[in-house]
């Protein structure tokens, strides 16, 4: 009989469920709301939002600033 071989998880998975795992213990972990204020820009949101959008825009000012040759 043939047997089919079982699938297995690579590394790369596993480094997906850890970061996800961790990306959920940090979001669960900073619930609670913040004031931002932002020039004439007032609101209020999720601490995890606004590091995530902080994130974002350093990322974004990152990849943008490169020199090209």
């Amino acid at each position: 009989m043939d047997k089919e071989p079982k699938p297995r998880i690579t590394g790369k998975q596993w480094a997906s469920i850890a970061l996800v795992a961790i990306a959920l213990a940090f979001i669960l972990q900073n619930l609670t709301y913040v004031r931002v204020e932002f020039f004439l820009f007032h609101t209020a949101a999720p601490l995890w939002l606004i590091l995530l959008i902080t994130l974002a825009a350093g990322y974004a000012i990152g990849r943008f600033s490169k020199r090209r040759n």
